[in-house]
């Protein structure tokens, strides 16, 4: 079969505990602790059981090219409450400072020192050093926060590796791809790595067909999508969305929790598909990757989940609200307890001082990170 070209390669990469409380179940099963939580949230002593989100800040938004954003892939924030927002489409990172000035840009598309060939995520290292993932050129490109070059560390002995996380000791947990069966199918390997990429272990193995432009084949990308995190402490927080389970392993990739929870199943509805293949991306002249997937009859029990800097987990489900973009989030308490739920239209990436931040898109088609005061009952 004739080998898939890296721009393929490429493009699918970014597309992509004591006694039981009614509702919540704890036990130890092979010396893994497992939470088991029913449909309603169960108040917790010194939990919240209200969370509410008001708007103080919206940065992206309007004509101004250099301070506009086209697609955010993704952003970071630093102890200042400056924010770094890669913007995909223009291969920049723009930086405002915590009152939403704009302050400058970082990077520009190219192959060369300090350039981007496709940059889809960033890391802010806890030394102030910023990672920049770059998938065609193969490399992890280092920059000071001011947006002096620093190096490029080489990832060219990987077929490829996407959405990486960094700890605080430097470590990388990422997807590493590779090709199975003859170039016949693909693979993502979930690792662990060290500060120099050396890799420790591997936590799962997700395998799919190549769909090659014109072979009928697809793929479900909603079936092959999996989300982990680091914890302060260096453990993983790792789930694979085809059960609503989240498994925690320790820093040395020893499996020690389970949080589970029950859920109602979305349908995926014509409308639903629409709306996925209009924000897929489509990078590469010549390839229309928008054939290249299928769709389930339901939706899997989540979307996405992050840590705040308390631990306690938010799980962006499938299950809408009653207005347009509005989906619920599920929040966890540090040990796994489900305590609450809220509804928002923002597709909340960060939690951090009392804050949170997501990233939605204007009425005029803007993309726009707004950050929120956290109130909580």
């Amino acid at each position: 079969m004739r080998k898939p070209s890296l721009a393929i390669i490429v493009c699918l990469a970014l597309v992509l505990c004591f006694g039981p409380a009614a509702g919540q179940k704890i036990k130890t099963v092979d010396g893994v602790t497992v939470v088991s939580n029913g449909k309603t949230p169960i108040p917790v002593k010194g939990q919240p059981t209200k969370i509410k989100l008001a708007e103080d800040l919206a940065i992206g938004g309007g004509g101004n090219p250099d301070e506009s954003l086209s697609q955010v892939s993704t952003f970071v924030v630093d102890g200042e409450g400056g924010i770094f927002a890669l913007d995909f489409k223009e291969q920049k990172i723009k930086v405002f400072d915590k009152t939403g000035k704009f302050l400058r840009q970082i990077g520009r598309p190219g192959q060369g020192p300090g350039e981007l060939g496709m940059a889809s995520g960033i890391q802010l290292m806890a030394d102030g050093t910023l990672v920049v993932e770059d998938a065609t050129n193969r490399r992890l490109a280092q920059f000071k926060p001011s947006g002096e070059f620093i190096k490029n560390i080489s990832t060219s002995g990987m077929l490829g590796m996407v959405n990486i996380l960094i700890d605080g000791r430097g470590n990388v947990l990422g997807r590493e791809m590779g090709l199975a069966e003859g170039n016949a199918k693909m693979f993502f390997e979930v690792k662990k790595f060290d500060a120099n990429l050396k890799p420790l272990f591997t936590l799962d193995k997700i395998e799919f067909p190549i769909p090659i432009p014109g072979s009928g084949t697809k793929i479900n990308i909603l079936e092959m999508i999996s989300a982990y995190q680091f914890d302060p402490a260096g453990n993983i927080y790792y789930g694979r969305n085809v059960d609503y389970e989240i498994k925690v392993f320790s820093p040395e990739g020893k499996h020690i929790r389970s949080i589970q929870k029950e859920y109602d199943r979305v349908k995926v509805t014509q409308a639903d598909i629409d709306e996925m293949l209009e924000k897929m991306p489509n990078a590469t002249p010549g390839v229309n990757i928008k054939e290249m997937f299928s769709f389930p009859e339901y939706f899997p029990p989540y979307q996405s989940f992050f840590l705040d800097d308390q631990d306690r987990m938010y799980v962006r489900t499938f299950t809408k609200g009653k207005a347009k973009g509005e989906y619920e989030i599920d929040v966890f308490d540090p040990d796994g307890r489900f305590i609450a739920q809220f509804v928002t239209k923002s597709d909340l990436r960060l939690w951090k001082a009392g804050k949170a931040y997501g990233i939605e898109e204007t009425d005029e088609g803007y993309q726009v990170i707004k950050r929120y005061a956290v109130s909580t009952d």
